[in-house]
């Protein structure tokens, strides 16, 4: 019995759909997909991140911490690499170049040539999420994998390295807040001039 080419064609479509839907659920998505800002409880040693916000739609973050020196907002562009920091006390802000990957590798703590696998699912900050271990791309040991509470959407909520009794925990969500986030608090304020020294 033949099969009409266009049934076959379908088929084979409808297949391709299927396995890579499957595919996606075996990976968290790389950056979140809904806007969101998440407050978290850090190391207090500075510098800290204490709050990340995330505008889905550019793939921009923006975080909040204490710098070395003050408190200092991090303007991170994920598809350009463009990094600039704004220190709102001096209104001044400082490009750092294209050091976004450096920059978010804890925020977005899987990257596309990590190895990863589901270890079960949690709850952190009131949201479910699904634990994942990641092991860098390349040769790692276990000292060396994390392991990561993501939410469905993207959103980080938990981030430990190690394991056992020598696990670090670098960060736990205390709230997560999902609504529309404004573009212009991803970019730098108009009357803030440039840093001509570090």
């Amino acid at each position: 019995m033949r099969i009409p080419l266009q049934r076959l064609l379908a088929a084979l479509a409808l297949a391709a759909g299927t396995t890579g839907a499957a595919l996606a659920k075996d990976r968290p998505p790389a950056m979140p997909t809904r806007d969101a800002v998440v407050s978290y409880e850090v190391d207090p040693s500075p510098p800290t991140v204490e709050s990340v916000a995330f505008l889905a739609s550019e793939g921009r973050i923006r975080t909040e911490g204490q710098g070395l020196l003050s408190r200092v907002t991090h303007l991170i562009d994920t598809r350009g690499g463009e990094v600039t920091a704004v220190i709102d006390e001096e209104r001044t802000y400082h490009d750092l170049g294209k050091v976004a990957e450096v920059m978010t590798q804890d925020i977005l703590p899987v990257r596309s040539g990590d190895k990863v696998r589901r270890e079960g699912t949690d709850r952190v900050a009131g949201q479910p999420c699904t634990l994942w271990r990641i092991e860098p791309a390349g040769e790692s040991t276990d000292e060396e994998a994390r392991h990561a509470c993501i939410t469905a959407d993207g959103v980080p909520l938990r981030l430990r390295e190690g394991e056992g009794e020598d696990a670090v925990t670098l960060y736990v969500a205390t709230e997560v807040r999902y609504g529309a986030q404004d573009p212009a608090r991803f970019r730098v304020p108009s009357g803030y001039a440039p840093l001509t020294e570090p």
